[in-house]
């Protein structure tokens, strides 16, 4: 009986101070991970695991109520660390639950007309995956009117060609430093352009789309590098994180409505002005419907929002869906608009 209270205290005062080793990270990367527009890629890596860290100061939480019976001063510091890392995590996340307004309104009951609509299939194909067959099911499946494909090298250039017969307004820019980019357009492409906004290996693309009542609308399709280093891949080594700060900046005398949709590689958590330095001008989708986490494919526990889509104001969200794994590390995401002012 006495072995057995022994190994219960030890095995307690192991929890004690895995606890406050946890409540220490936590409240340290939470602190951090306020500096989210920074060229420190690895003060930007706490931006992208608020889910986790607000998860995981529950789960401390509840265990630090249980357990901690005769509670000291310092007990209550960890207590109200936590809530503290609840609070600034939660204060971000937030934006992607139905606890706030949704800034891209949804149609409603309201008739709409199929030529006012778009719709738009993100892929991330995973340059290395050499099993194109899903995608290409997926593809026949939903029959977006626009598909972009990012990571496309020239293996995948060759598999995606049978749906040009479907596509036929096409724009290809392929490498082989997972940057490659297709988009496949049923709906006529106008004046496009492939830009390099901070990256010479890296490509995005500026098109006017034609929809079938003939309005046009601005469509950016994207895919920066992310903060992180990768060997022999284009990253933010020696550079600012410009690349959506140009975009905001070429966007701001617009024309026409917008699109920028792509693999950001970056969470907005709502706050899109933050990314592009656009004040009003453009809008996630995602905000008040729910994370839609579209990277990891492969491991449950590194989910975060990495596929995007803003709008301007003329926009309301007709569907939005995180489609079936098409073994890569991004899940599709599929969105349908309507053009309404």
């Amino acid at each position: 009986m006495e072995f057995r209270k022994g190994r219960m205290k030890k095995l307690k005062k192991i929890l004690y101070i895995a606890l406050y080793l946890i409540t220490i990270l936590i409240a340290v990367g939470s602190l951090l991970s306020v500096f989210r527009n920074t060229e420190s890629r690895y003060l930007k890596l706490l931006d992208f695991p608020r889910i986790q860290f607000f998860i995981t100061s529950v789960i401390s939480f509840i265990l630090f109520l249980i357990f901690a019976k005769k509670r000291q001063w310092y007990d209550y510091l960890v207590a109200m660390s936590l809530i503290g890392g609840m609070v600034v995590q939660g204060s971000y996340i937030i934006n992607y639950t139905p606890l706030v307004s949704k800034t891209v309104p949804s149609v409603g009951e309201e008739p709409l007309a199929a030529e006012d609509q778009i719709s738009i299939l993100l892929i991330n194909v995973k340059m290395t995956n050499r099993n194109a067959q899903p995608a290409l099911d997926l593809i026949a499946r939903k029959q977006p009117d626009i598909v972009i494909a990012m990571e496309v090298d020239d293996w995948w250039e060759t598999k995606l060609e049978p749906i040009e017969t479907q596509y036929p307004y096409t724009q290809e820019t392929t490498n082989s430093v997972t940057y490659g980019m297709t988009i496949f357009s049923k709906l006529p492409l106008k004046d496009v352009k492939v830009n390099y906004l901070n990256n010479p290996q890296v490509p995005s693309f500026e098109s006017i789309v034609e929809l079938k009542n003939g309005k046009k609308i601005l469509l950016y399709s994207m895919h920066p590098v992310p903060p992180t280093h990768h060997e022999g891949l284009p990253d933010n080594k020696g550079q600012e994180e410009k690349a959506m700060v140009k975009l905001g900046e070429k966007i701001e005398d617009r024309n026409y409505p917008i699109i920028v949709a792509g693999d950001f590689n970056d969470v907005s958590w709502g706050a899109t002005n933050k990314l592009t330095k656009t004040e009003d001008l453009l809008y996630d989708v995602r905000v008040g419907r729910g994370f839609y986490n579209s990277y990891h494919a492969d491991n449950f526990l590194m989910r975060w929002p990495l596929d995007h889509v803003f709008v301007s104001k003329e926009f309301k969200l007709v569907e939005l869906q995180r489609l079936e794994n098409i073994d890569s590390d991004h899940f599709p995401i599929y969105v349908k608009l309507a053009l309404v002012l």
